[in-house]
């Protein structure tokens, strides 16, 4: 049975092409053939070298650590600003 709708299109046949497919000849002389050719963006060279990074910078991590463990990074200003933004937090 062949269900067809209204603008006689669908149904349980398959689809096929009007024409075979069939590979074409290469025309010309390899002198004037096209050639394809990949440009990569300056923003895809960044996102790149961006992707090799690693998530830490274990540098700045153990930078920040030695300067917690001599108590440099313990000042006044730096305990009150702690302290108000824990208070925001709360609030």
């Amino acid at each position: 049975m062949k269900i067809r709708g209204p603008a006689r299109v669908g149904g349980t046949e398959p689809i096929r092409s009007s024409a075979p497919l069939r590979p074409q000849a290469v025309k010309g002389t390899p002198s004037t053939w096209k050639v394809d050719r990949v440009e990569i963006s300056e923003m895809a060279k960044f996102l790149e070298k961006l992707s090799r990074l690693p998530d830490i910078r274990q540098d700045k991590v153990d930078a920040v650590k030695a300067e917690l463990a001599r108590g440099a990074s313990e000042t006044p200003e730096k305990l009150e600003k702690a302290i108000n933004a824990l208070l925001q937090d709360l609030w």
